[in-house]
């Protein structure tokens, strides 16, 4: 099953970023241009107004992590968010952490990143994803999907934003 990819705001792709995506400048209280330091994109952004008293206060994101995005911040829910969304750099647009997530009685158990690696804490899930599809010589989205159902779990497959 596809789906479209959907943010948990975890804010692990921000947190290692920031050696690749730099604020070039400032051009006003509000107003900077982002630079993409390996393909030299840049851009203007504008940090959001929802979000411009949490960038003005609160800096301890980068305080505790020093690889991270300028622009990141933690809300005080937990979840992180890019103060620049609306502008933010086509390597960040076109990031998704994992390429499809698998669920099993409404709860999330693991995470494929690239074509077949897994990542989970669930070692049922990891035991048959071991078995039924590492070791498989060509596992398709179809195969995947009929090996997780008959183990009860659930997989979306993200096919793009």
């Amino acid at each position: 099953m596809g789906g479209n990819f959907e943010c948990t705001q975890c804010g692990l792709c921000c947190l290692g970023i920031g050696e690749v995506v730099r604020m070039d400048k400032q051009i006003s209280k509000y107003g900077f241009v982002v630079k993409n330091e390996v393909v030299r994109e840049m851009r203007q952004a504008l940090i959001t107004p929802e979000y411009r008293e949490l960038f003005d206060n609160d800096h301890s994101v980068q305080e505790e992590n020093r690889a991270a995005c300028f622009f990141v911040r933690r809300k005080p829910d937990g979840k992180y968010v890019c103060t620049i969304h609306p502008y933010r750099l086509f390597i960040c647009k076109d990031y998704h952490c994992c390429a499809a997530r698998i669920w099993k009685g409404g709860e999330e158990k693991g995470r494929v990143k690239g074509r077949v690696s897994l990542v989970t804490k669930d070692e049922d899930l990891h035991g048959i994803w071991l078995e039924h599809v590492q070791k498989h010589p060509d596992p398709s989205r179809e195969h995947i999907e009929s090996v997780m159902g008959e183990h009860g779990y659930s997989i979306l497959f993200y096919d793009g934003e």
